[in-house]
């Protein structure tokens, strides 16, 4: 039996954890809504801007409704519960959203391969079905202040697969950007000189490590923590997505516009050399959304030509 003093004491503790989520997402979308502006919403419209608009919109207005139910009394149980499945529907909205598009990144990363697309498609669907059962059958209590639901260690490791799912998919995705990271340092970077961390930032792969170890730090919750702290992290973790798949799509989308648009925070697409200057095409996505490819000429520039529209 826990003693009620402990059980405000995690309620507590699981509310400071997910407004320091929520304050992440909210302070980086402060710092980068200008970029935003300059780079989507004064350029031309592709199918890629959309996606981005809806990560970080949804995320932005879905948990501030979130949030209001987590500090506020719901009298009856039932709302609690209610509430809960809720949360769970949004966290589970706003991750297929960031794979969704993490998933174009590796398909574009991949020259548009079929055949790599169907293997994502396979797993990604694979995985979503684990997830979306881990949603059902849960049993838990109500603390007496907010809505903190806790979790039985069954309804825990029931819960846990979702994240463990998910945890699967983003360390398949880092595997593919990692190798064709190796790949196009061998290929390419080392004649340009380019530094290994320099390609992985280019390539997404660090942004998909930290999204990554944000999961995994989640799914420890579940197991080791105590029933009212256990997915305390979910709103962190799926912040920390949100926000490193905005920061990679602004800096892509920028990259994609070398010359338009020359002010950027985030990794810049141009090495300066000797005497060149070498673009590197830093989304593809973008890029091929709006039918062009990069050719990497003898002279060690790069250019965009145009191709046929998906």
């Amino acid at each position: 039996m826990i003693c009620i003093p402990l059980l405000l004491m995690n309620g507590l503790l699981h509310a400071y954890l997910h407004m320091l989520g929520i304050s992440i997402l909210y302070w980086d979308h402060a710092l980068t809504l200008k970029y935003e502006v300059h780079h989507l919403w004064k350029g031309p419209k592709t199918w890629s801007s959309h996606w981005f608009f809806l990560n970080r919109y949804f995320a932005f207005f879905a948990n501030f409704t979130v949030t209001i139910f987590e500090f506020f009394n719901l009298p009856p149980l039932v709302s609690c519960k209610r509430y809960g499945v809720y949360r769970q529907l949004v966290l589970f909205i706003q991750q297929v959203i960031v794979c969704v598009l993490l998933t174009m990144r590796i398909y574009a990363l991949y020259g548009r391969s079929i055949r790599i697309l169907s293997y994502m498609l396979g797993s990604a669907v694979t995985l979503a079905v684990v997830a979306a059962w881990s949603l059902f059958g849960q049993k838990g209590t109500t603390a007496n202040s907010g809505c903190h639901i806790g979790i039985d260690f069954i309804t825990s490791v029931h819960l846990a697969s979702a994240w463990e799912a998910l945890f699967c998919y983003d360390t398949i995705l880092f595997g593919f950007t990692l190798y064709q990271t190796h790949k196009s340092r061998h290929t390419m970077g080392m004649s340009l000189h380019i530094p290994l961390v320099s390609l992985m930032l280019r390539d997404g792969a660090i942004y998909f490590a930290v999204m990554a170890l944000a999961n995994l730090s989640n799914i420890l919750t579940f197991y080791l923590a105590a029933p009212f702290l256990r997915g305390s992290l979910s709103t962190f973790s799926s912040c920390i997505s949100v926000t490193m798949m905005s920061r990679l799509m602004l800096n892509l989308h920028g990259s994609a516009r070398t010359g338009i648009f020359t002010t950027l925070p985030t990794f810049p697409s141009r090495f300066d050399g000797d005497s060149n200057s070498v673009e590197l095409d830093t989304l593809v996505t973008e890029d091929f959304l709006s039918g062009r490819t990069p050719t990497y000429t003898s002279n060690n520039h790069t250019t965009l030509q145009s191709s046929a529209h998906l």
